[in-house]
């Protein structure tokens, strides 16, 4: 691990005072149970309960009754293909699965073994898939618009992002409370999203009276759902929901009832195939959903409900017996608005970015806006040359490395200079770089940067932006400098093409020796701390490239957030998440670095007047203070749609980590960056300095 100490900022400002209050979103009994519960890579989100030979989840043990082993996900992928069969090969009857549909965000809640949303990925392209469970069963192999999380629905949500279209299937007695589930769902559903659920009633049904009281099958479910009641999730009326889902504010709600034959009793040939499917269905699960229940909390021993489930099976085999289990699905769609956002808010933001000028509608608003101006990344060689035109003898030319793009878990990368930079540059990066940047503007009151060329009525010439990433920095800086040239340069051709007409993008590693014929006036760079291996070739090629009397300014993030109460502890998940990245990033060669250690290298090149300035970004809004309050705001959306991105190639690639480890272990990171009692900040750290005028002849 790294000394954090010696890496910890010098100087951090004020202390910020802390809101009083009992927090909705991150109770006191909550906050005390996350480390056991969420946090550690031994704990219990990696193992598996073993239990009369079938395994169980561990992390949040006993909130889902049944089993997670390979032989429940193949049933799970059976029955999912007889929901398939009973809803004609649609995926979902809401509105959304039209192939036609748009959509854009889904989400697939208790996702199993994610064939559902691996499914509706393939069939929508242009959607983004997110499945969320308690096991980590999902398979690798996935289409490049599907991620899988894990994590407990139950808890408060965390998307920062609202959904199109929200899904859930089979989750009754595994939700505790579905009032609070409905309206965690709507709060997270875009105005028009829809949210669906495919469930089944607990007793079956019969409607020529063969099914009597005393079958072992009637028994069975009976003491099923006096167990399950036990255990606090009981099975619930289905058509109820609908009611439960009018009240959390859905409209056009919608109850569609289909029926599954527990063997093939049936004379019609649909009925009987599906007949065929639920019975499979039923003999391979009926074991798991049995044993924990009955074992747990009735307290029977595995060896009499195994001899119980002989007559329970004899009678789901016997076809004299015509029961059936209704199946529902219910959709439901979040209103309208009354009122729309007003145009001219809408335009400022799309204005090449806009201005931190309020508090915008959190990080949705970026998703509606900025995807629509931005390169979707689908160059060529034919067509690089005239998008790139401005790429001059300083760059490489434009090969096949550089159009290209390596996919890793689930994200896209750089693939010129593959891991010069360790983070994703695929669109959603690019709608959070671009979240990010109206925060810088709202730390530094609406300007681009410290030094004096940023000053109102400054006159530049030409400017560089080091590791431009979307461009909206330079492109907002060369909107309000017309004088200017603005070039940025960066590893990926990710920028967007609607720009000022003084302004060139170029791809290129500013880590090489650079061959710019002509020296700068103001040479600016955010966010660079761990993807510059040799900090001080950097400045010092930074400083030959300036006019004399230029500046160079950096704008950087610490890594490790801060407390000043003490409320962050080296024990929270956030903490350990710091130490894991900083040791990762090391390991690859370009390690974080305490911003204020540069003051002196800069002297010692030969910058004059460096003037180094530190801010506060809290990771919540736990600040009494208003203005650090929505620094607060912008900072959580921009952490909490950013930390997977952060996180995955270092942990895999250097820590060697397995996807499935990663995302288990940011649950814990997650909860401790919405805990409102735990009063941390990032410590942001900006360095600008001179180019003297003219150089000490000694």
């Amino acid at each position: 691990m790294c000394n954090d100490e010696a890496n910890r900022p010098a100087a951090t400002g004020p202390v910020i005072a802390a809101e009083e209050g009992d927090w909705d979103d991150s109770s006191s009994d909550r906050a005390s149970s996350l480390a056991s519960s969420t946090t550690s890579l031994s704990s219990s989100i990696f193992n598996h309960r073993v239990e009369n030979g079938r395994t169980y989840h561990r992390y949040k043990d006993g909130q889902y009754s049944y089993p997670n082993d390979e032989k429940e996900a193949d049933r799970l992928d059976l029955q999912h293909n007889l929901f398939l069969l009973t809803f004609y090969y649609q995926l979902g009857l809401a509105p959304c699965n039209a192939k036609d549909s748009g959509v854009k965000r889904v989400l697939d809640v208790g996702t199993g073994t994610g064939l559902w949303a691996i499914e509706f990925a393939d069939e929508h392209p242009e959607a983004e898939v997110s499945g969320v469970d308690l096991s980590p069963v999902q398979s690798t192999a996935l289409p490049p618009n599907v991620k899988f999380e894990v994590d407990d629905i139950e808890e408060p949500w965390t998307y920062s992002t609202p959904f199109d279209y929200i899904h859930t299937r089979m989750m009754t007695s595994s939700i505790c409370d579905w009032p609070r589930f409905f309206k965690q769902a709507f709060d997270h559903l875009e105005v028009g999203g829809y949210l669906e659920i495919q469930e089944t009633d607990l007793d079956p049904h019969c409607d020529d009276g063969t099914l009597k009281p005393e079958h072992a099958m009637v028994k069975w479910l009976k003491l099923l759902g006096e167990a399950v009641e036990i255990f606090g999730h009981p099975f619930v009326d289905i058509p109820n929901l609908a009611v439960l889902m009018e009240e959390a504010g859905f409209v056009d709600v919608t109850i569609k009832t289909y029926k599954w034959p527990v063997n093939e009793w049936p004379k019609d040939p649909h009925y009987k195939e599906l007949g065929s499917w639920t019975h499979a269905n039923c003999m391979e699960g009926l074991e798991g959903w049995t044993l924990a229940p009955y074992t747990r909390a009735l307290n029977w021993t595995k060896e009499e409900v195994l001899v119980f489930l002989a007559e329970v099976r004899t009678n789901m085999k016997n076809r004299n017996i015509h029961a059936y289990w209704p199946i529902y699905s219910i959709y439901g769609r979040k209103p309208e608005e009354k009122a729309a956002e007003p145009a001219s808010q809408r335009d400022r933001i799309m204005r090449y970015g806009g201005r931190a000028d309020g508090l915008l509608d959190g990080f949705a608003a970026f998703k509606i806006v900025s995807s629509l101006n931005r390169s979707q990344l689908q160059i060529t060689e034919d067509n690089a040359s005239e998008r790139l035109t401005s790429i001059a003898s300083s760059t490489h030319s434009l090969s096949s490395s550089i159009l290209q793009h390596r996919h890793e878990n689930g994200r896209t990368y750089h693939k010129y200079k593959a891991g010069r930079y360790n983070y994703p540059n695929d669109e959603r990066e690019m709608d959070r770089l671009d979240f990010q940047h109206e925060l810088f503007l709202l730390t530094l009151h609406d300007r681009l940067g410290l030094a004096p060329p940023n000053e109102p009525g400054s006159k530049v010439n030409r400017v560089l932006d080091l590791g431009t990433g979307t461009g909206i920095w330079a492109i907002d800086f060369a909107d309000e400098h017309p004088e200017a040239v603005v070039y940025g340069v960066d590893l990926s051709p990710t920028q967007t093409t609607a720009v000022p007409p003084n302004i060139r993008f170029e791809v290129d590693d500013i880590e090489e020796t650079w061959t710019y014929r002509e020296p700068f006036d103001y040479i600016h760079c955010r966010a660079m701390t761990s993807s510059i291996s040799d900090w001080r070739k950097l400045l010092q090629q930074a400083y030959d490239h300036l006019e004399p009397g230029g500046w160079f300014e950096m704008q950087e993030g610490h890594v490790r957030p801060l407390s000043d109460d003490g409320t962050l502890t080296r024990e929270h998940s956030l903490s350990r998440w710091a130490d894991y990245i900083e040791e990762a990033c090391n390991i690859m060669g370009r390690p974080f670095v305490n911003v204020l250690s540069l003051v002196e290298v800069m002297r010692e090149i030969g910058y004059v007047n460096v003037t180094y300035s530190t801010f506060k970004w809290p990771l919540n809004t736990w600040p009494k203070d208003e203005h650090y309050q929505t620094l607060g705001h912008f900072n959580h959306e921009n952490y909490m749609e950013g930390i997977e991105g952060f996180t995955l190639a270092p942990f895999t690639r250097a820590l060697k980590w397995s996807r499935e480890a990663v995302d288990m272990f940011l649950v814990g990171v997650r909860n401790d960056l919405r805990n409102r009692y735990i009063h941390a900040y990032i410590p942001i750290q900006l360095i600008h300095a001179r180019k003297p005028e003219r150089l000490n002849k000694d």
